[in-house]
């Protein structure tokens, strides 16, 4: 594989790869778990050799008209040699999620022109159900001529003969790597158009804040399609770090203790119930007020003091964690600071997908627990058209801003206006510098004597309070706010002392009330008057977001 000696030579993920192989060869890139559940590494000399015979095998395979190859898989080793194979050898990425039902599968196959698709045995499965004979499908898990080691096998081959379609292969910086399909909380399903240069131009200011070293482990747990976790992954092979792959979050402590990661890289939604979780077993233990008393005296206390005081709570992440990196939607303060306090800093991104998706970052030497951080080098950040108490929506642009939405040119000038592009999130810019954001444009409530309630500030307030597990905030019919929870039942059983679980009557008092102490915070354009409870979780996105 052709060398260079840095990827600023050439904004393409090609590039990215010749400079991991070339500096972090030896280094292993990957810690995976075998069948007997031991633990081994794959080298960045294995996966780059592995990328180009993946990537060789394909072109023999590829109709040059057909330049999109959809990834259909889980969170795995194969996903990332799939993706980065396709990128650097001038095809684009296609990821999916893996949960998407058959029908909107095949749309977007359809829609996409993509006539390959890597994926699983259930996913040919699946393919194969519903009349996509006419897909090229290559399984990662196949046997007898096919699945991941025969096609590897087959690019070896052709290399060996002296193939040298990958290697002369011309990946101009401006070429769409990958598009990504958002399923977000609003609006319809567009596909993000991301460039070489988007991505590796915000990988490369995000580095200059978010430090990752070749000693450090991550741990994948968000899904991979995401460009969250994407541009995670990306930083791991650009700094020489090394990745892992949870089971889910089911396993997520046996995985904490299997792989002991440094850095945790998770979304709000996620880290708050690991955070309420640690908080109940400190109350269970007798230990919640000593560990707030400390907590308020950590300006005092050094870190690794802090360390050896909160020994239990690192020894939940596996003992060896540095940092948690946090995005894809606003963190609850307290949770922050709570971890700050722990000793382990929470670094907090705001971004989206079409815009690489990171903006603007916190930094290891500045992990604030409040606002969403600063610009990235290269970014340009403003509030557009601020109100009295200079709120407005937040425009962003940079090198990071993407080519646009894939066959909706309309909708891509609806978004990217001289250049700046609208995010659709409101929020206001602080004396120091640091962003804030109060909640969508979409789901402003505007009152009819004029004024403006941010449902997402309610459901903050909400979700403080034990009784409230989730909840969602709208309007319900003229002028009345009403909030949807879903009671906690194991808190307020605790609170009741309770042997069982509560009765419908007590769960209604206990979110009653709850109500009640969040409205007299609030002045009363802002009051709930509304309350709607749940049996059953709401339906979220990969990034456990609310859909609304």
């Amino acid at each position: 594989m052709k060398k260079v000696n840095d990827i600023n030579g050439s904004l393409t993920l090609k590039a990215l790869l010749s400079h991991s192989a070339e500096k972090y060869g030896g280094s292993d890139a990957f810690l995976l778990k075998a069948q007997d559940g031991s633990l081994f590494g794959l080298t960045y000399d294995r996966f780059c050799d592995d990328c180009e015979a993946f990537a060789t095998a394909l072109l023999e395979q590829s109709a040059p008209e057909k330049k999109k190859v959809v990834i259909y898989l889980g969170n795995s080793y194969e996903w990332c040699v799939a993706f980065m194979a396709v990128c650097s050898c001038g095809l684009t990425a296609v990821p999916l999620d893996r949960q998407l039902p058959a029908e909107e599968l095949m749309n977007i196959l359809a829609f996409a022109q993509a006539d390959t698709v890597i994926t699983d045995r259930q996913g040919a499965d699946l393919l194969t159900g519903h009349g996509a004979q006419e897909i090229r499908v290559i399984r990662v898990d196949g046997e007898k001529g096919e699945g991941f080691t025969a096609w590897l096998k087959t690019g070896r081959k052709l290399l060996r003969q002296g193939d040298g379609r990958y290697r002369m292969a011309q990946i101009d910086p401006g070429d769409t790597a990958a598009i990504l399909f958002t399923s977000g909380t609003t609006g319809m399903t567009k596909g993000v158009m991301l460039s070489h240069e988007n991505l590796c131009s915000d990988l490369l200011a995000v580095s200059q804040l978010v430090r990752l070293d070749r000693e450090d482990v991550t741990m994948s747990v968000l899904p991979l399609h995401h460009a969250y976790e994407l541009m995670a992954f990306l930083m791991v092979i650009y700094r020489g770090a090394c990745v892992s792959f949870s089971g889910g979050i089911r396993h997520l402590q046996e995985d904490f203790a299997l792989y002991r990661p440094t850095v945790f890289v998770t979304v709000p939604l996620l880290l708050e119930k690991i955070h309420d979780r640690i908080l109940r077993k400190m109350e269970e233990e007798g230990k919640g007020n000593r560990a707030r008393l400390i907590a308020k005296m950590t300006s005092v206390i050094p870190e690794e003091s802090r360390k050896k005081i909160f020994h239990q709570i690192h020894g939940f992440f596996g003992g060896r964690l540095k940092k948690i990196v946090v995005g894809a939607a606003a963190l609850q303060k307290e949770t922050a600071r709570d971890f700050a306090a722990y000793g382990i800093p929470v670094i907090i991104g705001y971004g989206l997908t079409e815009c690489s998706p990171i903006a603007l970052c916190n930094s290891d030497r500045e992990p604030l627990p409040d606002g969403i951080g600063r610009p990235l080098p290269g970014a340009q950040v403003k509030i557009a058209s601020p109100d009295e108490n200079g709120i407005g929506e937040i425009l962003v642009k940079g090198p990071m801003v993407m080519k646009g939405y894939y066959k909706n040119p309309a909708q891509t000038e609806a978004v990217i206006r001289d250049g700046w592009l609208h995010t659709g999130d409101i929020g206001y810019r602080d004396k120091h510098g640091c962003y804030h954001i109060s909640g969508r444009i979409k789901n402003v409530i505007v009152t009819r004597n004029g004024k403006n309630v941010y449902p997402e500030e309610l459901e903050y307030y909400l979700e403080q309070e034990d009784a409230v597990a989730e909840c969602l905030v709208s309007l319900m019919g003229g002028d009345v706010i009403g909030a949807e929870i879903l009671p906690d039942c194991g808190c307020i059983g605790r609170k009741l002392k309770l042997s069982g679980e509560p009765s419908p009557d007590e769960l209604h008092r206990a979110v009653k009330e709850a109500v009640r102490a969040v409205n007299r915070k609030l002045p009363s354009y802002k009051r709930i008057k509304k309350v709607v409870i749940r049996k059953e979780e709401f339906e979220k996105t990969t990034t456990r977001k609310i859909k609304r």
